[in-house]
């Protein structure tokens, strides 16, 4: 008679998800004893924390790297698990050390914010292995309702409030939504295992039902909430505007790229055999992120809040992967999310060091003079835009290039050349803060940016990834192309 509990060793394949979770949950407690941990101990246990979680993912690449399905065949153990386990540990080790400045200066108890930070990163790796529908749906709300907290952590602010509860109640209709995807999904294909799903959409005259179609439909929907594409970006702007930024440099950075992870392996590993349909949808939706994302950054006066409006439309550039649905695709959609991670955490961790009464400079009047006050930020946050609007030598121009190339691969040529034409319009908004910085004199107003070792250090290590990236792109070329979905 079997055991009903599962082996050690398959305990062992979660070893980085329990480390970080437990550890998570252990600082939690901490914070609440008595006057709770200082800030620095918090940040340090934080810190902790996620690097034994990195040993432990250390040890399971080298026991499970061949790949692996564990626990009931809900969770996989493969390349491109690990590889989205070790981005989620460095973005939330990047999240943790540009949150140390804004912790500290805060009136919050410090042990629940990076406790917070560790549930959602557990989530994420979770998300990550997940090969089950289900397993995947628990994992991701586990990430969100960390994240929906963490959005409204200023409690004695409005827009922080604002932001938590739009986040909120907008997450749980889309969470609702993926649910009810799920459900159909389930009733039309009798499984929740991407593998038996792919096996049974394939059937003969399974492309035909109508309850698959609603179901994947609702799914897909779902998904691309959670990765902010158009139409499902509502929340965006005023989230990440009224968020704390540490927390908005977290959600547009890990939170998207792990999603983009989970709606990869859902549809390239799940669906396989209903491409064709996916594809045409969400090559509307790549089109429509890309117009509105860029269009609707050209208005903004709000720093943040223009940095919203082109994460959409970097989600529409990021999806040309997964309309590709070719070989380029899958790997050129890991290289982009790579980059797009160290790109996001820079650009934002330059923007904390503007910060004044728990907001950071927002305005680009923030940024006048900012070359005569701080070179190194000035040219760090130079190089950051240079690769979101997609220009070498940085990672940002070397992704999109192969997600171009895999788009007119694949014969989607027109999304390709969108793409180039909105890179080139994003040219305008991004150039304009370069011009604040470079052109215009500082004024008495002007806040002046704070000694911040922490911070400092981390932009300086997104820079060098940035320009990496770009400049000796070759392994990291080679770790993405190991590491992607096997397209049929």
């Amino acid at each position: 008679m079997s055991s009903p509990f599962p082996a050690p060793a398959e305990l062992l394949a979660l070893a980085p998800e329990i480390a970080l979770g437990l550890l998570g949950c252990l600082l939690l407690v901490v914070g609440v004893l008595g006057r709770g941990a200082s800030h620095r101990l918090a940040a340090g246990l934080a810190l902790g924390a996620v690097g034994v979680s990195a040993v432990a993912l250390w040890a399971v690449a080298g026991e499970f790297g061949g790949g692996r399905l564990v626990l009931a065949a809900s969770f996989v153990l493969d390349r491109y698990a690990l590889f989205w386990k070790a981005l989620v540990l460095v973005a939330t080790a990047l999240a943790v050390v540009v949150s140390q400045r804004f912790v500290e200066e805060g009136r919050y108890r410090p042990g629940e914010y990076y406790a917070l930070l560790l549930l959602a990163g557990t989530g994420m790796l979770l998300m990550a292995s997940g090969h089950n529908l289900l397993v995947l749906w628990i994992s991701l709300e586990l990430m969100a309702l960390a994240s929906y907290v963490l959005a409204g952590y200023f409690r004695e602010e409005r827009r922080s409030q604002e932001a938590g509860l739009k986040y909120f109640v907008l997450g749980a209709v889309s969470s609702g939504i993926l649910l009810y995807g799920i459900s159909l999904v389930y009733g039309s294909l009798g499984t929740l295992r991407l593998d038996e799903m792919a096996a049974a959409a394939a059937a003969p005259g399974a492309a035909d039902s109508r309850l698959l179609a609603a179901g994947w439909i609702l799914l897909l929907s779902g998904l691309l909430f959670k990765v902010a594409a158009a139409p499902f970006h509502v929340w965006t702007p005023d989230v990440y505007t009224g968020a704390p930024t540490p927390v908005t440099a977290f959600l547009a950075a890990g939170s998207k790229a792990i999603s983009f992870a989970l709606l990869a392996r859902v549809f390239v590993q799940g669906l396989p055999a209903l491409a064709a349909e996916w594809q045409l949808l969400l090559a509307v939706v790549s089109a429509l992120s890309m117009v509105w994302g860029n269009v609707a950054a050209l208005t903004q006066r709000n720093v943040k809040r223009m940095l919203a409006y082109s994460s959409i439309a970097h989600a529409g550039y990021a999806l040309l992967g997964l309309v590709a649905a070719n070989r380029v695709g899958s790997w050129a959609l890991l290289f982009y999310l790579l980059s797009y991670v160290f790109v996001t955490f820079g650009t934002f961790a330059v923007v904390i060091l503007l910060e004044r009464r728990e907001y950071a400079g927002e305005t680009y009047q923030d940024y006048a003079g900012l070359a005569r006050r701080a070179p190194f930020l000035a040219a760090a946050l130079l190089v950051f835009l240079l690769a979101l609007t997609g220009i070498p030598p940085t990672g940002g121009f070397v992704g999109k290039l192969y997600l171009f190339a895999a788009a007119v691969q694949a014969g989607w040529a027109w999304l390709a050349v969108l793409g180039v034409l909105t890179s080139a319009l994003s040219l305008y908004y991004y150039f304009r803060l370069v011009v604040w910085m470079y052109q215009q004199e500082a004024t008495e107003t002007t806040p002046t940016p704070l000694a911040a070792p922490s911070l400092v250090g981390a932009i300086a290590l997104c820079l060098l990834a940035t320009l990496a990236l770009g400049i000796v792109p070759g392994p990291f070329v080679a770790l993405a192309q190991a590491a992607a979905l096997s397209v049929p």
